[in-house]
């Protein structure tokens, strides 16, 4: 299949887009990936294939456990991170040095949608930046985010640099579904600078859920505990956002309970291992104390209803990541006089400015798709077919 790539904006309305062609997409990758010697797939297997075993693990939080030994071939990551705003490192891998172009299932103008070779979930992909900077959320990358989520009906996770992440330049995950977590009522949570927040009913962790109106809120809370080095695990739906902080050290418990580092399949409420053993070894019980002892309460400040305007002690990358902007940036004012901390940049992004970025249809109306594919995904209008 030759990688040509056509401009959709000319035949797509931004109210068009649906996530339909990033489906049609990585069917059409699983299917061609499936006839191929492993080193040349664009994606090694289809997560949810008839090799999958998966298995609610009971309990009220509705979480599941699966078996798939596939995943256990993925290269491990080092166990070097410990500062969640690392600086970017141009000699380690990154995305821009993907051996295989085709990997590249769709381009929008800041970023591309890349195939994740060891899936976990439906449909399961990347959202990379084309730039290079580091593994860190800035006003930028949220409001890129929840507009592709609003508009594709999949969900995303975000694992920070200390919590799961393997590649230090900026990614996130999309998922074809609304995971485990998401489908539990939502209560009341604690107050967060003051406004309400919920909380997912059956979850045993310190977990934030704020609306989607509430994204520079997101913003607030994300930018301190990169100030304070706190790892931190994100899930966005097309309704709500949840923000896991955690504690810096994995607990040693959380190795008898489960082998992998707890991360954001697992908060999702997925968890999975590549042996029977372990398998049959892993409990509601388990998953409930895993969930538990892996996060951690929010910045206090945060949480007293302070005033977390004050300078932020973040290293200078945290400064880096948020300064690199676009149109959305600018919509909330003019920048200021010193180079901005991410405190700065998040709280910008204020909720007028969110509805201001949904309806301008900034970046997502020049997807571009494989010719082959693209074709496939227009009716007999021009327009994109609408899941």
């Amino acid at each position: 299949l030759k990688l040509t790539t056509i401009p959709l904006r000319r035949a797509l309305s931004r109210s068009m887009l649906s996530g339909d062609s990033l489906r049609r997409s990585f069917r059409h990758a699983v299917v061609e990936s499936s006839s191929l010697p492993p080193a040349e797939r664009l994606i090694m297997y289809d997560a949810c294939d008839s090799q999958e075993v998966s298995q609610s693990l009971g309990g009220s939080a509705g979480y599941r456990k699966r078996l798939d030994a596939r995943r256990g071939n993925k290269p491990k990551k080092a166990d070097n991170q410990r500062d969640v705003c690392t600086p970017f490192d141009h000699a380690a891998f990154n995305f821009s040095k993907i051996s295989n172009q085709r990997e590249i299932l769709a381009v929008l103008p800041e970023y591309n949608i890349l195939t994740n070779r060891f899936p976990l979930f439906p449909g399961h992909c990347l959202l990379t930046a084309k730039a290079l900077v580091p593994q860190q959320l800035s006003a930028t990358h949220l409001s890129a985010i929840v507009r592709l989520v609003s508009h594709s009906g999949f969900s995303a996770y975000f694992n920070s640099w200390c919590a799961s992440a393997s590649v230090n330049h900026f990614h996130c995950h999309l998922i074809d579904e609304l995971p485990p977590v998401a489908q539990q009522r939502l209560v009341s949570g604690p107050r967060v600078l003051g406004e309400p927040t919920l909380r997912p009913a059956e979850s045993s962790g310190s977990c934030y859920v704020f609306g989607a109106s509430q994204l520079g809120l997101v913003g607030r809370a994300v930018s301190a505990m990169q100030a304070e080095n706190q790892p931190h695990n994100l899930l966005f739906t097309p309704l709500h956002i949840y923000v896991w902080p955690k504690p810096l050290q994995r607990p040693a418990r959380s190795f008898d309970l489960y082998p992998e580092t707890v991360g954001g399949p697992e908060l999702v409420g997925s968890f999975t291992v590549y042996t029977e053993r372990d398998f049959a070894k892993l409990s509601a019980a388990a998953a409930d104390e895993l969930v538990r002892i892996n996060t951690a309460p929010l910045p206090e400040r945060l949480l007293s209803g302070g005033d977390d305007t004050r300078p932020a002690t973040a290293p200078a990358a945290v400064e880096a990541a948020s300064s690199s902007s676009d149109e959305s940036d600018s919509e909330a004012g003019p920048p200021p006089k010193q180079p901005r901390t991410a405190v700065r940049a998040c709280q910008s992004l204020d909720s007028l400015s969110l509805v201001k970025l949904l309806r301008s249809g900034s970046g997502l109306d020049e997807l571009t798709l494989p010719l082959a594919l693209s074709k496939s995904c227009l009716n007999r209008s021009g327009g994109l077919e609408v899941s």
